[in-house]
């Protein structure tokens, strides 16, 4: 089964929810009758009286199965709408040993606050922040999201009693990494201290980065101080 038809399904199912089986098989290398009827015993896309359609869980799996067939990271992702993408992020986090939550509210003196992604295990706090960012970005946009991130994590960083409610492991006295997820690699990695992690590289950083990384912002929950420093 080729990554291209995969990909041109996920393509075609981000325009439409519903396509045509015979639109389908007018496009180059078309869509054989016996790989959408496996994709669909995967429970990978639905069949139904001549009309395929995806819904958003299937197109999540469609995306997980491609990235593990050896598909580039950033064009599965970029064909993935703006909750999709976190919500590839969060499985991304979730498969390889973090607790998550979503869209965590909360409110400051200046207004709600809301973090996309928290996440955590034994060793790390993070608080993502995902922006489904191509290339192109400018420097300036890209630090006032990281000065806003920080923000926002200081002011939850105040609330340990919320990270008790969302049964964040122990977090008295921890510290929580503000982080911003990207789509496309962008040329800054660390801006005042929180890093720029490309979605494709999501896995290296979790796997590759120190907890007492001395360039890391950490802001310390139960205190609105913030260290570079365990």
């Amino acid at each position: 089964m080729t990554l291209d038809l995969r990909l041109k399904l996920l393509k075609l199912t981000n325009e439409s929810p519903a396509v045509s089986l015979k639109e389908l098989s007018t496009l180059p290398g078309g869509g054989p009758d016996h790989t959408l009827a496996a994709l669909a015993g995967q429970g990978l896309l639905t069949l139904s009286d001549g009309i395929l359609t995806m819904d958003e869980k299937q197109r999540i799996m469609l995306a997980e199965q491609l990235i593990h067939n050896g598909a580039d990271v950033r064009s599965v992702s970029r064909l993935l709408g703006w909750q999709e993408f976190e919500d590839f992020a969060e499985g991304i986090l979730s498969k390889n040993g973090f607790s998550t939550r979503k869209h965590v509210l909360f409110k400051s003196s200046a207004g709600r606050r809301e973090i996309d992604i928290l996440a955590w295990n034994d060793t790390f706090i993070l608080a993502v922040d995902c922006k489904h960012w191509l290339r192109g970005s400018s420097g300036g946009r890209m630090k006032e999201a990281a000065q806003a991130q920080v923000e926002r994590v200081n002011t939850l960083a105040k609330m340990p009693q919320l990270l008790h409610r969302l049964k964040v492991s122990n977090p008295d006295g921890r510290v929580i990494i503000p982080v911003i997820l990207s789509l496309a690699e962008l040329r800054e990695r660390l801006i005042d201290g929180v890093p720029i992690v490309c979605v494709s590289k999501l896995l290296s950083f979790i796997y590759g980065v120190s907890p007492v990384d001395a360039n890391l912002k950490r802001i310390r929950i139960g205190s609105s101080s913030q260290s570079r420093l365990a």
